[in-house]
């Protein structure tokens, strides 16, 4: 008789299990695989476009659902159990299935022999190594072009015609240009959690001083300026023309790094401070691929589309 109700309630579970899978739940796990492969419920919220508060939900909800934990959470790091490894491996083939079905419904590729574009190195390194694989499976024989410079050097070298392409941030003055939107960020302060410095907060920035980048001959962008006026009276103890540079002297704890929150949270090495609530502006801003009107579109929206697509899935 033990047994008959053992396996009439295991029955039963199942059944609620079967009930459970549906298109909310299949998006529920997509969450869980995104916590995992980001590393940190604050990545995988950006990468969703959702508050971490829904992430959370989300996970709560799961582990609601297959009556286990599925994250082992300490000191800021994320830890997947067993289960959760075990659930993913089920779904992980679908995710991948839907995303070959999406590669399969976007535009034409183009016939591109040779792509030479430009950006900052912050961003190459968080495109590039994604870049020359979408290259070899998509355009095996193209070639592939990269300059590193500023904003400014990179749009005269596309008025020049010496690149087809860059990929750059809000500037003003693009009403020339053929203008694509890839990504949407923002800036914060940002230190290493293993020193000291972090523990005082807010007032590690006053105290130790901030870093920051280093204004071109054009000045910083406008969307930059108005996030740092919000610091007066304080001023850059440090100024790098790399965002690279800023992030290495915050990962030692040598200094407060004003990042793009892209940059900082790359890996788990980097927290935010959080601002007074005296800080109205957070530096939004976008990402744009920009050519000239008369190089070839379908270039450019092949490097928008790679570049979106390998943004947002950081």
């Amino acid at each position: 008789m033990e047994l008959l109700c053992s396996l009439k309630s295991k029955n039963v579970y199942n059944q609620q299990m079967s009930r459970d899978l549906n298109v909310d739940q299949i998006k529920k796990l997509w969450i869980l695989d995104l916590i995992i492969q980001s590393g940190s419920l604050k990545k995988a919220a950006l990468q969703a476009k959702v508050s971490p508060s829904a992430i959370s939900q989300t996970l709560a909800s799961l582990e609601e659902t297959f009556k286990k934990p599925l994250l082992i959470r300490d000191r800021g790091s994320i830890t997947p159990t067993q289960e959760a490894y075990a659930i993913l491996n089920v779904v992980r083939p679908a995710f991948e299935a839907f995303e070959r079905l999406k590669d399969m419904s976007n535009s034409p590729i183009p016939e591109i022999s040779w792509l030479n574009f430009g950006t900052y190195e912050s961003v190459a390194i968080d495109i590039l190594p994604g870049l020359i694989h979408a290259f070899r499976e998509k355009l095996p024989k193209a070639r592939l072009g990269l300059r590193i410079a500023r904003t400014s050097q990179l749009l005269t070298m596309v008025r020049k015609g010496e690149l087809c392409s860059a990929l750059i941030t809000d500037v003003d003055d693009l009403d020339r240009f053929y203008v694509k939107e890839v990504y949407r960020d923002r800036l914060g302060l940002y230190i290493s959690p293993n020193h000291p410095i972090a523990k005082l907060g807010w007032d590690a920035v006053e105290k130790f001083g901030f870093g920051s980048l280093t204004p071109s001959k054009d000045g910083l962008p406008r969307y930059f300026t108005k996030f740092l006026k919000q610091l007066v009276p304080l001023k850059p103890f440090f100024l790098s023309e790399s965002f690279e540079t800023l992030r290495a002297t915050a990962v030692e704890g040598a200094i407060v790094s004003v990042l793009p929150h892209r940059v900082a949270m790359r890996s788990n090495d980097l927290i935010e401070l959080l601002p007074p609530k005296s800080f109205k502006d957070v530096g939004e801003h976008r990402l744009l691929v920009v050519s000239q009107h008369n190089c070839d579109k379908e270039e450019t929206d092949f490097l928008a589309e790679e570049a979106s697509r390998l943004l947002n899935k950081q």
